[in-house]
């Protein structure tokens, strides 16, 4: 009797300048998870473009291929062209693609991004084009990260090479002090795994910056993430249809006004080292102490991936 073939699951490097895949997850973290997946029987490994290739094709129904690259330098870089020869050539070898360029070009792209997820039904800040009214707008680099944002008000010019959006007010108040708050969510497909809340003084808020006060974090973690569990779903589900299965961090910003909870921009991510570091000191305070543990982490990432694509262990 023939034995069955374990399901396979490779996250593919490159060192290709401009592709490679810095800021998405330490590679710890990244290969401590295909060990968790071979311990659920399947096959997982991190390796090189080039040494996928050489072991020629698969016949197994259930081999995956998740590309590993950032999204935001291979838009920039214009290497859509180059990394798409090379997912066309694992997809010749019989691989089922994760993380396609097809996807990452768009997410990559946040003018892209934001049209591809209003049409899937994800909550999005309306786009602020030519001839569109608005009273304020946020604007943002298209393709970068950790740059500098600009508000801009109805009586000056907006520049339509930006990503220009409504500007969602996400000003929420602790202890008489105003903080413009955004929640950050990890998820796998639509699965969310964690979801916490950053703060800072300004709108463009980041993890450096947020204020390392665990009673603060506490409080808006407790006013805005637990009570739209659901809203946060709904996100990450909408993603998952324009998308793909794939690692996601979303960040989301819960509007002041309304209650509602709008995508400000997904990106692909394995994990949040950075956040794991600048908390270390009040892990055990917040909300999500598994979070901090690599192993919870993992064993988390992996059963979710399971379930996402339907894998029988």
């Amino acid at each position: 009797m023939k034995e069955l073939s374990l399901a396979q699951f490779y996250i593919v490097d490159f060192n290709e300048p401009g592709v490679i895949a810095k800021g998405k997850g330490s590679r710890n973290i990244v290969v401590r998870l295909t060990r968790v997946l071979s311990k659920l029987n399947v096959a997982a490994e991190v390796l090189p473009y080039d040494a996928l290739v050489a072991r020629g094709a698969t016949s197994d129904r259930d081999s995956y291929v998740l590309l590993h690259y950032n999204e935001l330098f291979v838009v920039q870089n214009h290497k859509v062209d180059w990394l798409r020869s090379r997912e066309r050539e694992l997809a010749d070898l019989g691989y089922k693609v994760l993380h396609s360029v097809e996807h990452g070009r768009v997410i990559g792209h946040k003018v892209r991004q934001n049209r591809a997820l209003t049409a899937a039904g994800v909550p999005m800040p309306r786009l602020v084009e030519d001839g569109v009214a608005f009273d304020t707008a946020f604007s943002n680099e298209v393709s970068n990260a950790h740059v500098p944002i600009q508000i801009v008000d109805s009586t000056a010019e907006l520049d339509p090479g930006r990503y220009n959006t409504e500007y969602i007010d996400c000003r929420h108040e602790h202890n008489g002090q105003v903080w413009h708050v955004c929640i950050r969510a990890q998820a796998v497909g639509e699965q969310v795994l964690f979801s916490w809340v950053r703060a800072g003084p300004q709108p463009n808020v980041r993890t450096r910056g947020t204020p390392v006060d665990a009673q603060l974090l506490k409080h808006f973690h407790a006013k805005l993430v637990e009570p739209n569990a659901d809203q946060i779903r709904d996100i990450a589900r909408g993603v998952k249809r324009a998308f793909g299965v794939g690692f996601f961090a979303h960040d989301i910003l819960p509007c002041a006004k309304t209650g509602r909870l709008f995508l400000c921009e997904t990106n692909y991510k394995f994990y949040e080292g950075f956040y794991r570091f600048y908390m270390k000191s009040i892990a055990n305070e917040l909300p999500t102490p598994a979070f901090f543990d690599g192993r919870k982490v993992t064993r988390r990432m992996a059963k979710a991936l399971v379930n996402e694509l339907q894998i029988s262990t």
